[in-house]
């Protein structure tokens, strides 16, 4: 059994000497006299306290006692421990698609005595087993962050120390530029051991055939943008671009597994100048903005306010996807590469994630070395979670305190007769 907080036990200590010399103090009644006149009796309470070796009250005294050693015991958080022993690992495995690659590169780990998987992209799964694991490393269309990898396995670490007397933390991850945020380094600080890294292969681009079949009348500079996207080849996959409303024909061609763009053209509007992020593309320019249609669906594209642009829904085996912008009849805004590219994601594929660069080797090695010093606030840790004997052990003590309660007013009632 170990204690976090040692100290209550000897405050508790120290108040139950103090309930002892208490209980050595009875009150008694003064011994009889036999006076000839009641003038004679003098003018002091029936009762006497005096010193007694013999303490009085035993039973309210031991509730007394119990109920104080109870409490120090409760709030010094007392935890069943065994002395640690053994080794584990922790494998935080980014979701990548590729299993193969996942389970060749895990090969090289060294044997411990227990290992527990994570399994990441913008959440994080723990699991015991390994063929679980790789199961779970399907494909996402979600960007992987290091954060939440990271943030997971130093938990489940920290868990696994009470139990093991060395653990170790596996990294597998294709470790690209998008992975890392501003947390991901705070977050590695914590872990005051080296953590090893394995480089995963980045999802390679398919080549998939492209093409693009843009449904629009008159001089639309939306097409304009689209026909130099394709011509400086950035487009990847099929897809139709309505610019007005959609027909049977463009719902039967995103069931069948195309990506079918209903972008609606805007006779007039409030033009201004404005940015969109979508996938790995930022296009700042004059844009005609536009409150979406509806909110269903998964959002593709955000203003720089963070308001959605575009929403996303699945079609049979493609999907359907809602713009709500569009650009002015006038100015070369499309001809820049920043809106190609733009364009190039929100014609991507349904359901394609395309990754960024592969970051700096030194951001990698800062992962993987040990840090220098230690983060003063670390990841939330097991050991403040609520403690169930503690728990226990403060609900019998409010039980005896009630009890206490019912034998002293029954002290008090024999105190009473006494004096009667």
């Amino acid at each position: 059994m170990n204690f976090l907080a040692p100290g209550w036990i000897v405050a508790a200590a120290v108040a139950a000497l103090g309930v002892l010399a208490i209980h050595l103090i009875a009150w008694r009644l003064p011994r009889a006299v036999k006076l000839p006149t009641a003038r004679f009796v003098p003018d002091e309470p029936a009762r006497l306290a005096a010193r007694t070796l013999r303490p009085s009250d035993l039973a309210l005294m031991a509730l007394r006692v119990a109920i104080i050693m109870l409490g120090g015991l409760a709030l010094a958080r007392p935890m069943r421990t065994v002395a640690p022993r053994g080794t584990a690992a922790v494998v935080a495995i980014e979701r990548t698609g590729d299993s193969a690659s996942v389970r060749d590169s895990l090969r090289g780990i060294p044997d411990v005595d227990y290992v527990s998987y994570v399994v990441f992209d913008t959440t994080a799964q723990v699991l015991i087993d390994q063929a679980a694991a790789l199961s779970a490393t399907g494909v996402s269309t979600a960007r992987p962050s290091l954060s939440v990898g990271l943030l997971a396995a130093i938990r489940e670490a920290r868990r696994l120390a009470r139990d093991y007397e060395r653990v170790s933390i596996v990294l597998a991850s294709a470790f690209t530029g998008d992975a890392f945020d501003q947390a991901t380094s705070p977050l590695r600080s914590t872990w005051n051991d080296s953590i090893r890294v394995v480089r995963l292969p980045v999802r390679p681009l398919v080549p998939i055939e492209a093409r693009t079949e843009v449904v629009s009348t008159d001089d639309d500079p939306v097409a304009a943008g689209i026909r130099l996207a394709e011509a400086h080849g950035m487009l990847r996959g099929i897809s139709r671009v309505v610019r007005n409303a959609a027909t049977t024909d463009d719902n039967a061609f995103a069931a069948a597994g195309g990506a079918l763009l209903i972008w609606p053209r805007l006779s007039a509007g409030n033009e201004r100048v404005d940015g969109i992020h979508a996938g790995q593309a930022t296009a700042i320019g004059h844009f005609v903005r536009t409150a979406p249609s509806g909110d269903s669906g998964t959002v593709i594209a955000r203003w720089i306010d963070g308001t959605p642009a575009a929403f996303e829904s699945e079609s049979g085996s493609g999907c359907i996807r809602r713009i709500a912008f569009d650009v002015p009849d006038l100015g070369d805004f499309v001809l820049t590469t920043s809106f190609q590219r733009l364009v190039a994601a929100l014609a991507a594929p349904c359901g394609d994630v395309v990754r960024g660069p592969v970051a700096a080797d030194s951001a990698v090695a800062a992962i993987a070395a040990r840090p220098a010093s230690s983060a003063s606030t670390g990841v939330p840790d097991d050991a403040q979670a609520p403690n169930r004997i503690a728990a226990i052990l403060m609900a019998v003590a409010v039980s005896l305190a009630v009890a206490e309660l019912a034998l002293r007013r029954g002290a008090r009632a024999r105190l009473a007769e006494q004096a009667a």
